[in-house]
């Protein structure tokens, strides 16, 4: 009954003068019924409408509005579509700049030998500093243990002491930091060869 009576609206509204070129807009409200009209339809504001010609055809289908929750989840959706797009576009910038520096595999290990060295020179000029705080460091211990035998320890000399001590472990974090920073090279250099071979189809060492 509904669908013969909005063909008779149709019919209707073509067969005025200025109606032939007619948009029809269609909905159903929160109740179920069937709203037209030949424009929006304030009614139907938040629920699915659908525009159509004067001949009955579908020109499209209008969409309700998204709820607070489907925006939600389409911000989450788009902020990981573009997390993936910048995730991609960064592996492309990476594989263009190792073929773009590295000609072979044996570049490659050159270039971590190169690398590993300077970082080992670190490690030993920071070997050798740490020696000599924790020299310093047992020095300036003996003069306190001599200072609390006479139950005197001078304010200058405790301060000595906790800066030798701070100096001490100053050292150590450097020390470790260098270690840290060797581990780095090396992994870095073993992701950049295994990503040379996949994009040379290179399987063994060259």
């Amino acid at each position: 009954m509904r669908t013969i009576t909005l063909a008779l609206l149709m019919l209707f509204l073509t067969g005025m003068p200025g109606w032939g070129l007619a948009e029809i807009y269609v909905c159903k409200d929160v109740n179920g019924r069937t709203i037209t009209a030949d424009r929006p339809i304030p009614e139907c504001a938040s629920r699915a409408m659908r525009e159509l010609g004067s001949n009955g055809v579908v020109l499209r289908e209008i969409p309700a509005p998204l709820t607070a929750a489907q925006r939600n989840q389409q911000q989450i959706d788009n902020a990981r579509l573009q997390a993936d797009a910048d995730a991609a576009l960064e592996l492309r910038r990476r594989d263009t700049a190792i073929l773009e520096r590295f000609r072979s595999e044996l570049e490659i290990e050159a270039a971590r030998k190169r690398a590993v060295a300077d970082v080992n020179e670190k490690i030993r000029q920071q070997r050798y500093i740490s020696t000599l705080a924790d020299q310093h460091l047992k020095e300036t211990l003996a003069q306190a243990a001599q200072a609390t035998k006479k139950n005197i320890v001078p304010p200058p000399l405790a301060r000595k002491v906790e800066q030798a001590q701070s100096a001490v472990t100053s050292e150590q974090n450097l020390m470790q930091s260098h270690q840290l920073e060797l581990l780095r090279v090396n992994a870095w250099f073993d992701d950049t060869l295994k990503r040379y071979r996949e994009l040379t189809g290179s399987a063994t060492p060259r």
